[in-house]
């Protein structure tokens, strides 16, 4: 499915039939202070539409259903909404939904995508001096690149009150810098 074919659907009329894991967002409730777009539903629209073009279908699916675990998580915490392991309920729910779709082959990608779409504020960057080895292990992981994407869009899709895009650029930064020092270390 393509970008513009997902965003077809997400407008749909008959999106509670075809799609009910997202059509279950609708009207439900995110920080205001990091999303000021509104519930989850509106949220997602927005992520997809930020991929790219030419995003891949894996990448879209998982840009999909990147929250659809948020509709079983969310509450109201310590004076705030918050949705503790959406991440993880969410990864749950893609096989089920990937099946119904006949996009089997893509399970396994869209999962990884989908569960670790949080991975850039779960290290706290900018607390370190640089990524540890088991974080450059994360980084070479083949779909780093499009989960990188995936973390992008998040970001996008949230009226650009969120942190996650500067978390994302500091790991970016650091790696880049370490390649740097390879490739001088290398050439030397």
């Amino acid at each position: 499915m393509t970008r513009d074919q997902m965003l077809v659907l997400l407008a749909a009329p008959d999106l509670e039939q075809r799609l009910p894991e997202v059509a279950r967002l609708r009207g439900v409730p995110q920080p205001p202070e990091f999303h000021t777009e509104g519930d989850v539903l509106v949220h997602t629209r927005l992520v997809v539409a930020a991929l790219p073009q030419e995003a891949g279908q894996a990448l879209v699916w998982a840009a999909a259903l990147h929250d659809i675990g948020k509709a079983d998580t969310t509450g109201f915490v310590d004076g705030r909404w918050r949705a503790h392991g959406h991440d993880l309920r969410s990864a749950q729910l893609v096989p089920q939904v990937l099946r119904r779709f006949d996009a089997e082959a893509d399970c396994a990608d869209v999962v990884w995508l989908v569960r670790h779409h949080l991975f850039a504020c779960s290290w706290q960057p900018a607390s370190r001096k640089g990524l540890t080895s088991r974080q450059l292990r994360f980084c070479q992981h083949p779909l780093f690149d499009q989960l990188v994407q995936l973390c992008r869009a998040d970001a996008l899709g949230s009226h650009g009150h969120s942190k996650k895009i500067d978390h994302l650029q500091l790991i970016l930064d650091q790696l880049a810098q370490r390649k740097s020092r390879t490739d001088e270390d290398s050439s030397v």
